[in-house]
């Protein structure tokens, strides 16, 4: 294979959906060579992962996302990083040949989309979509956050990102202090902060799997939590980050309001509210703990 000009980057559990997505991947239409670089916290099945463009990279697990996803940044050989969740896949051949044409033709630095949950999955399942994770599940990227009329963005998802490796490497990578999300949230903020744009590019939208299961999204938003006491320590985006999340979440319940599913996604806002000041707390109190054991 040639030198290749995109490197796909995966951060993997050795989730089952991670085939379904390299299957899809290997698939693409797209003009210039890509390589698919995956970053795995577990034993992978790889007979089902045999072709030239896949290299494969086991680290021990639980070590942070911004971490594996440097890992990826530093094992990557192309000029423009793209990346995708091993819980999404492309909702056609065109994904990666539309996410990065903005930056290949236009001379952009950056693109990102949304993830795309349709309903009908069951009525927990469709109302924790219509909470808008991830990545806007199905109220959609532009409720969650703002594209403007030259349809440039504030935010990026890292499970569909294209950028470019040299910006990357100046701005040092990925926070590694953010060991449990919240990446994308600080990125974007950095980007912006340094006047670089990041464009929305609509059509590049991936497909993810509904979250299902109330023990199953307190754990996430547990998650999240702790995420949000790591990034609440970086001070120069604390009141932008929470004017973003009360927009977002007025715009939710406005479209939720004449639906069967208001009910349910009303419970599951304050839920979710709970949950993560619970995860917050957790996450305070380890690192106390941790200093006073220093």
């Amino acid at each position: 294979m040639m030198s290749p000009q995109i490197s796909v980057v995966i951060i993997t559990l050795g989730r089952q959906t991670l085939y379904r997505l390299v299957s899809k991947l290997l698939n693409q239409e797209i003009s210039c060579e890509y390589e698919i670089i995956l970053i795995s916290q577990s034993q992978l099945n790889e007979d089902l992962l045999q072709d030239n463009k896949i290299e494969i990279f086991n680290k021990k697990p639980n070590l942070g996302y911004s971490y594996y996803r440097n890992l990826g940044i530093q094992h990557s050989k192309g000029d423009i990083i793209a990346f995708i969740d091993d819980d999404e896949e492309p909702m056609d051949e065109h994904w990666l040949d539309e996410l990065t044409l903005p930056i290949i033709t236009q001379k952009e630095l950056v693109t990102t989309a949304g993830y795309h949950i349709p309903l009908g999955q069951g009525y927990l399942a469709d109302s924790i979509s219509f909470l808008g994770f991830p990545g806007g599940g199905f109220v959609g990227f532009e409720t969650m956050w703002h594209v403007d009329e030259r349809r440039y963005t504030r935010h990026i998802c890292t499970g569909n990102l294209a950028i470019k490796k040299a910006l990357l490497e100046r701005l040092g990578g990925f926070d590694e202090t953010l060991k449990h999300g919240s990446e994308d949230v600080y990125l974007g903020e950095i980007l912006v902060n340094n006047d670089i744009k990041i464009k929305y590019v609509g059509q590049a939208t991936v497909f993810h799997d509904a979250r299902s299961g109330l023990v199953n999204i307190m754990k996430w938003n547990i998650r999240r939590g702790k995420s949000a006491y790591e990034l609440g320590k970086k001070k120069q985006i604390r009141s932008m980050h929470l004017k973003g999340r009360i927009t977002s979440s007025i715009k939710i319940l406005q479209k939720a309001i004449f639906t069967k599913y208001f009910p349910a996604v009303a419970l599951l806002m304050v839920m979710q509210y709970f949950s993560q000041l619970l995860g917050y707390w957790i996450r305070q109190v380890s690192e106390a703990n941790n200093k006073q054991s220093i």
